[in-house]
């Protein structure tokens, strides 16, 4: 649930509380002062009047039925037998003998119910006590209702409600926008800010310097030294790599210029092979560097995706790294893609040699369409990638143990590869090649990128 949403809820809920609580409060203490008041009041009226036609059986009544009409209460008058003498509208029952008690000895009483009642003595001129009147009216001398407490308090939420509403909003905006930001970071947007909040409205004059302003500065702040430390960890590395490359060239030419044969052949085919990767790595880094800036690909064009994975596995079989293991094509239908054909074939390349230095024959190159994306997958059988370490494989210059160091590899072919498929809008993927019995067994990694126009 969203943070403005729990606010807003919470203030509610805290109203209602409240709400409850007073209607419950005033209805508990005016329950026994009201009713108290009002039924003796009423039976003392009701009693004088009723004394005025003790003597006159059918003339109480009548008054009786007077009274029944004109406040609509039950009445019933009582001997000091507790026989009754008259009433008028719904039989009562006989009230408690304190009650009684207290009447006849000249006090009128008054009992919260059910059903609310009043007693109260009858007195002859003389002032003596010769019978009882009982006055009951359930709407009359009972608690006040809950109802129009409950009612009041509900249209009152109901304001509240609507007004908070734009409170609570404005209330965890920051924050969802800390989090927006934070979550853009993380995904890789160095980019991602936080705006302050903006002078120009009368109450926005002086933007208040509390928490939620110092977090949201705080993390600009911390945003700019994140972008400003890797971009010069990236303009380091690709000045360094573009400096490599005079010193190299010195280095090949001289190689080349050698005389073979010999003993030393082997030495300087060795050297060949090493110069040779030194540069696979400079172009790799000055290239992710250049994706890294522009973010985009240089040349888009349709590429057929079958005759590419055909000219990589013909490529294998002269490469001196991966000529010693078997590498194969899974057939399928003919499949075409829009990407920049060079950069997919290096990240594929990358792929097919990760697997020959650190994998197991048989390495399968693969291709499916699915929905609107196309799956370029490199499988083998070798002891795979464990699934911790999947995402850290795609780190620049990570490698899993000494034991893979030492087959060479700078580790940064699978992070150009997952630049590759970034570039192109897609992702890169690590799994295991194959499961059998819940085990799994091998190694994939596959490139999904969109399949673009023209397919």
């Amino acid at each position: 649930m969203k943070l403005h949403s729990r606010v807003y809820l919470h203030s509610l809920a805290v109203l209602l509380v409240v709400g409850v609580v007073t209607s419950l409060v005033f209805a508990m203490g005016g329950r026994g002062g009201l009713a108290r008041e009002m039924g003796e009041r009423v039976a003392r009226h009701a009693a004088g009047l009723a004394a005025e036609r003790i003597a006159d059986r059918p003339g109480l009544q009548a008054r009786l039925q007077q009274l029944h009409a004109d406040l609509d209460v039950d009445v019933v008058v009582r001997d000091l037998d507790d026989r009754p003498l008259a009433a008028a509208g719904a039989a009562l029952p006989l009230p408690g003998r304190d009650a009684l008690t207290a009447a006849r000895g000249g006090h009128a009483v008054a009992r919260a119910g059910p059903p609310p009642l009043a007693l109260a003595p009858v007195r002859d001129p003389s002032g003596a006590v010769i019978a009882t009147i009982e006055v009951a009216a359930q709407r009359r001398f009972g608690p006040p209702g809950l109802l129009r407490p409950v009612l009041l308090v509900t249209v009152l939420l109901g304001v509240v409600a609507v007004a908070t509403r734009p409170l609570s909003r404005r209330l965890s905006r920051p924050l969802e926008r800390l989090t927006e930001a934070a979550r853009r970071l993380g995904g890789g947007d160095l980019a991602a800010r936080v705006p302050l909040p903006r002078a120009g409205r009368w109450w926005r004059r002086r933007a208040p310097a509390d928490e939620i302003v110092e977090l949201t500065r705080a993390f600009n702040d911390m945003a700019d030294r994140v972008q400003r430390l890797v971009r010069g960890e990236k303009e380091l590395l690709a000045n360094v790599s573009h400096e490599l490359r005079s010193p190299l060239a010195r280095l090949r030419m001289a190689v080349a210029l050698l005389p073979r044969g010999g003993a030393d052949e082997a030495r300087l085919v060795e050297a060949e092979r090493d110069l040779a990767e030194l540069e696979r790595l400079i172009d790799d880094v000055l290239t992710t560097a250049r994706l890294d800036a522009t973010g985009l690909p240089t040349h888009l064009a349709e590429v057929d995706v079958r005759a590419l994975l055909a000219g990589l596995a013909e490529r294998a079989r002269h490469d001196p790294v991966v000529a010693a293991r078997a590498v194969g094509v899974t057939d399928g239908p003919p499949l075409t893609l829009v990407a920049d054909e060079t950069l997919l074939r290096r990240a594929l390349w990358n792929l097919v040699e990760n697997a020959a230095k650190y994998g197991a024959p048989p390495i399968t190159l693969g291709a499916a369409r699915i929905g609107n994306r196309v799956l370029l997958s490199v499988d083998d059988e070798g002891a795979g990638i464990a699934p911790p370490a999947r995402a850290r494989v795609l780190e620049p210059f990570f490698r899993l143990d000494p034991a893979r160091t030492a087959q060479g590899g700078f580790g940064l072919g699978l992070t150009f590869a997952r630049r590759v498929a970034e570039v192109h809008g897609g992702t890169i993927e690590i799994g295991a090649a194959s499961s059998a019995q819940g085990a799994e067994r091998g190694c994939r990694v596959a490139l999904s990128l969109p399949a673009g126009e023209g397919v």
